[in-house]
């Protein structure tokens, strides 16, 4: 799938409020090649309102941001699970280009 994006010139970049050790060992784990930032403080999981409040975790949400840096779509999940299909963010994002 991440050729897929690639394929479309679009960049995927992932944020956990994980330590960069842990993001080490999940990238790992879970065999992922996408980059996994580490925002321990929150400021950027705060910065666009997902962070749960008194939890130190983040609402898992999904951004398409163009090459304005303007976000063109989002998906804010409900819980953990709720992320949006590959598939769909992938058309989202070829729609809005670059």
């Amino acid at each position: 799938m991440k050729q897929s994006f690639a394929d479309g010139g679009i960049d995927i970049v992932a944020i956990s409020v994980d330590s960069p050790e842990d993001n080490r060992e999940f990238r790992a784990k879970k065999s992922l090649t996408v980059p996994l930032l580490s925002d321990q403080d929150m400021a950027v999981i705060s910065a666009y309102g997902l962070a749960m409040e008194g939890n130190g975790i983040a609402v898992p949400a999904t951004f398409v941001i163009d090459g304005q840096q303007i976000i063109r779509w989002r998906h804010v999940g409900e819980t953990q699970m709720d992320r949006p299909d590959a598939d769909e963010v992938l058309k989202l994002a070829g729609q809005v280009g670059n």
